[in-house]
């Protein structure tokens, strides 16, 4: 085997190379080290200028209200008993206040039902007593036919005139007539069929104001004083009568409902 011997000036140069490229190692190491940090330097600025948060900005608010004009309208819903949709079960306290609710409801229209009764039974009887009472007047005002003179004013059985007649009957019922034709005529409702007891009223064509008024006894029948100076009390033909005094007009009033 052969032995190698290197020369110290060959060492002394290896030695200087390797210096030389540690060197520029070292060099190179720390320049990448330096640009690598001023990248990430770089990079968290930029970091920083994205991710920096942005203030909001705040406007003022304004309110604005909407002016109401006019009458505000409210309701009242007014709300009743509520029942299940469902039957109660029997013997609960539903069931039992529904069975209460359901007794007042039929005693309240019971009630109502037997107010209704009363008046109608109160009525019948008044009409009823009003018939017999205008009856009897007739029948008492007939008794002085062809007996009673006509006399403008009078108002009795000892004479009178058409309305002082019909007064006179009407006081019996204990209703006081005015001792007037027109006033009696708009006493009371006019009727297009009429019954005993109505007053027969006779008015000039054009004119509201009756001249003569009777008591009515019958189809195309009246009970009066005569209409003028010298008569007597009669009975006669309405139609007749109307036509006799310039064929005026004829209408009737009721004073008292009855069964006539």
């Amino acid at each position: 085997m052969h032995k190698r011997f290197i020369s110290i000036s060959t060492i002394v140069l290896i030695m200087t190379s390797s210096s030389a490229a540690f060197g520029q190692m070292i060099q190179s190491s720390t320049a990448a080290a330096e640009q690598t940090t001023a990248t990430q330097v770089t990079q968290e600025t930029r970091v920083t200028q994205v991710t920096k948060p942005v203030e909001p900005i705040s406007y003022p608010v304004v309110k604005q209200e909407t002016p109401y004009s006019g009458a505000i309208r409210t309701s009242t819903l007014e709300i009743g008993p509520v029942f299940s949709s469902d039957p109660p079960v029997v013997g609960s306290i539903d069931w039992l206040q529904q069975q209460e609710a359901e007794k007042l409801a039929i005693k309240a229209k019971a009630a109502t039902k037997e107010e209704e009764l009363e008046a109608e039974i109160a009525r019948l009887e008044k009409v009823a007593k009003d018939t017999r009472n205008l009856n009897k007047a007739i029948a008492a005002t007939k008794k002085y036919v062809g007996k009673t003179w006509y006399a403008l004013g009078g108002s009795t059985p000892d004479a009178w005139d058409c309305s002082g007649l019909v007064l006179w009957t009407y006081a019996h019922l204990g209703i006081n007539l005015y001792h007037s034709a027109s006033v009696q005529k708009d006493s009371g409702p006019l009727v297009t069929e009429p019954k005993i007891g109505d007053i027969v009223a006779f008015t000039y064509k054009g004119s509201s104001r009756a001249f003569h008024t009777a008591i009515y006894t019958g189809p195309d029948e009246m009970l009066h004083s005569g209409g003028k100076r010298g008569d007597r009390t009669e009975i006669t033909s309405i139609s007749r009568w109307a036509k006799g005094n310039g064929n005026v007009e004829v209408t009737y009033t009721r004073i008292v409902e009855t069964n006539n």
